[in-house]
């Protein structure tokens, strides 16, 4: 009897997943590249300059997705990464789990979806860069450029929210909530916060706000972020925003973006906070089928109450060009930056890096 009752268990638990997989679309995509950057680093006055300017290093993602029609007529989407670069010291801070950025989406109409997502593209996040690159965005470069980003929600940890497309011309209307920003990548869905050895000792939430629209050759996007910190009685409650244009005509692509950070804490238990203001604009260009090149400048200016002696504005210059072998992209980049900060101090006279970079990517 007890035979019986397992082997129709096992074919029920058969016939459920082959009527799953009966209404999902999977595909397996990713890519494998290696990079090598080389260059110089200067501490300038009071300055910690880099222990290292030279490596070379690779990174695999592969994507699992499906897609696909519910019972009720609805569509959904899901995907999940696997990412070598997220192994160590990275997103996940140091917790050795690949499994990074992921996705789930239920649309009821062509025009809106809900999401749940780790580490994706969503709310703020669709503001974040608004300017023509080439190869990655001007902080991805080589990530030592010293440059304040947009802070959003979904970059790192876990969200849910909704996106409402056709708001105008390709517009798109997208908001993230985030009731945790201390959750790393292997938060449960089955257990309590501290069920999976988090100390969840330093507290947030926070919900961000983007919006892009496209009307004729003119692209704008913007994006707005505000994150409550309850860790400790003097908290400080940060914020940022966004605006960027960009106008595409033919080959040629220009744009200028404002990100504004304001409140962020120099430390937890202080009521010291600082400012960042960068301007960024950028240039590309692609001269042919394979060839592209990319200009861009950025200008960061630091203040506030957690900087009793302010530097010089952080100034940072990219060149790039990128050959297009299909799916094989060569690329080399020269990244110039000069007056950076430390972390989150002010910023540094002299303190300034100068770095090369080659890198070979292969999508399949």
């Amino acid at each position: 009897m007890k035979n019986k009752i397992a082997k129709s268990l096992g074919m029920l638990t058969l016939a459920s997943l082959m009527t799953t997989t009966a209404f999902s679309q999977v595909t397996i995509s990713g890519y494998a590249e290696a990079g090598f950057i080389t260059g110089s680093n200067k501490a300038g006055t009071g300055g910690t300059a880099a222990s290292t300017s030279k490596g070379l290093g690779t990174e695999t993602v592969i994507t699992f997705a499906a897609k696909g029609k519910l019972t009720n007529g609805w569509e959904y989407s899901a995907y999940q990464n696997i990412d070598s670069d997220e192994t160590l010291n990275g997103k996940d801070l140091g917790t050795a789990n690949p499994m990074t950025t992921r996705a789930i989406e239920l649309s009821p109409s062509a025009d809106f979806k809900l999401f749940y997502t780790y580490d994706g593209v969503y709310g703020g996040e669709i503001a974040r860069t608004s300017v023509p690159t080439v190869t990655e965005r001007v902080a991805d470069q080589t990530g030592a450029s010293g440059l304040s980003e947009f802070i959003d929600v979904t970059s790192g940890g876990h969200a849910v929210g909704f996106d409402v497309l056709n708001i105008g011309p390709k517009g798109r209307l997208s908001l993230a909530y985030n009731p945790n920003l201390d959750a790393f990548a292997y938060q449960s869905s089955d257990r309590v916060y501290a069920g999976t050895n988090q100390t969840g000792s330093h507290t947030a939430s926070g919900y961000s706000i983007g919006y892009s629209v496209a009307p004729g050759p003119i692209k704008v996007a913007a994006g707005y972020t505000k994150i409550d910190q309850y860790h400790a009685a003097n908290a400080q409650d940060p914020t940022s925003k966004t605006l960027g244009v960009t106008f595409t005509e033919g080959p040629f692509a220009i744009g200028a973006q404002r990100t504004k950070n304001e409140g962020i804490k120099k430390a937890l238990a202080t009521t010291a906070t600082f400012d960042d203001k960068v301007d960024t604009v950028a240039f590309a260009f692609a001269a042919n089928k394979e060839i592209t090149l990319g200009l861009d400048y950025s200008k960061m200016e630091r203040s506030g109450t957690a900087i009793t002696t302010k530097g010089p504005d952080t100034k940072v210059y990219h060149a790039v060009i990128a050959y297009n072998l299909g799916p094989v992209v060569v690329s080399a980049m020269y990244e110039d930056a000069k007056d950076k900060a430390n972390a989150n101090l002010a910023t540094i006279n002299g303190q300034d890096s100068a770095l090369a970079k080659i890198k070979v990517k292969a999508n399949f």
